[in-house]
């Protein structure tokens, strides 16, 4: 994987995170759109006859959706919804589907009980394949996507030759827009330690992200030094520090408060590549700093 390639798939995870009910059919449909063509075809509910249980058809593989996103994923919720909704589409696409596909949003999975209900459905339905799809399937089908493509969904991304080009230019439009931002200042700073991407379980996309913002996080330190406020280095780590607090006390995974960290610091107007890779720099550098994100516990002998 390489950096652009980590860049669009770190977008493409956070906006399936932060995405719920109707903004992630929204998400679903256009990843479907742009990897499957014409073959996709989405269906918005129609009046008062709704979307009569179909959330999105491909015809060559005979293949209906139904979208699930709630706020919480709740046990007997998502099995009421499935139940609703798969008795719903044989009534009026039977004919149609011979796949059947349960698109949700649960980081983490679904419940054994849901995956039972799934499969029962499946032994009394013979002929009909019934499938839930979360993060790891939808990531599947984004991987099909051309650079093209996630260009037209999230913009221009930083490339080994805007890294190599990266100056105190970009760095500037940064370290300017956090100065505002800025807490008092933190104490000591510890050398970063080893295994801290893996302690913090973080993704291979977001680990390419780190290392190629590590690769000119001594830009940072030179700027820092050259700038007429010699405090803003340490302030910015106290902020840096604190925002960081605040998105894990909301219990995010690592990848998402990566993502929440590029957004507060770079803007939620995502910017030039130049300005994107300026972005990750200095997140590199404040996690090589070990300002944010957890150092691994020591191993006791």
């Amino acid at each position: 994987m390489n950096l652009q390639q980590a860049y669009y798939e770190q977008r493409f995870e956070n906006t399936f995170l932060r995405a719920k009910g109707d903004e992630f059919q929204t998400f679903f449909e256009r990843l479907m759109g742009l990897a499957c063509k014409a073959d996709f075809m989405a269906c918005r509910p129609w009046g008062n006859i709704g979307d009569r249980k179909n959330d999105g058809f491909l015809k060559s593989e005979r293949r209906l959706f139904q979208v699930y996103a709630p706020n919480a994923m709740e046990a007997k919720k998502a099995i009421d919804k499935i139940t609703e909704d798969f008795e719903g589409a044989k009534v009026h696409w039977g004919k149609d589907f011979d796949k059947w596909v349960f698109v949700h949003n649960a980081y983490d999975g679904l419940p054994p009980h849901v995956h039972e209900v799934i499969l029962e459905f499946e032994r009394v339905n013979p002929g009909i394949v019934l499938e839930p799809w979360g993060l790891e399937e939808l990531r599947l089908i984004f991987r099909r996507l051309s650079l093209d493509d996630c260009a037209s969904w999230f913009g221009f991304a930083p490339t080994e030759e805007t890294k190599a080009k990266l100056d105190f230019k970009e760095l500037q439009v940064v370290f300017e827009t956090l100065a505002v931002k800025a807490a008092p200042p933190s104490s000591t700073v510890n050398p970063v330690p080893q295994g801290k991407i893996e302690a913090n379980a973080l993704s291979e996309s977001v680990s390419i992200l780190i290392k190629s913002g590590m690769s000119k996080s001594p830009l940072v330190s030179a700027f820092l030094d050259t700038w007429y406020d010699e405090t803003l280095g340490e302030r910015l780590a106290g902020s840096f520090r604190k925002e960081y607090v605040r998105l894990r006390y909301e219990r995010l995974h690592p990848n998402q408060i990566f993502s929440e960290l590029q957004i507060w610091a770079g803007g939620r107007e995502r910017g030039t590549p130049e300005h994107e890779m300026a972005v990750l720099t200095v997140l590199a550098y404040y996690f090589e700093r070990c300002d944010i994100f957890e150092e691994p516990k020591a191993v006791r002998l």
